[in-house]
């Protein structure tokens, strides 16, 4: 695929949250937190193989209903 638009990431991170708030059995809150902390964590990498793989990663987990949580 080729590079992520800053759209792209945004609307990736907007979603998994709105997936977030489907969860019943785990606490909401700390999903959430976890969302933003790994969001937070990888703004600051340069490397486009890292990047692409960390976005991939993201989109995997949303489209597998956050890793089985769901």
């Amino acid at each position: 695929m080729a590079g992520w638009s800053r759209e792209a990431v945004l609307t990736l991170y907007r979603m998994l949250l709105r997936e977030g708030r489907k969860l019943q059995f785990t606490d909401r809150d700390y999903y959430a937190s976890c969302i933003r902390r790994e969001f937070r964590k990888n703004q600051a990498l340069t490397r486009p193989e890292d990047k692409e793989k960390h976005l991939e990663k993201g989109q995997f987990f949303l489209q597998t209903k956050l890793g089985g949580l769901v």
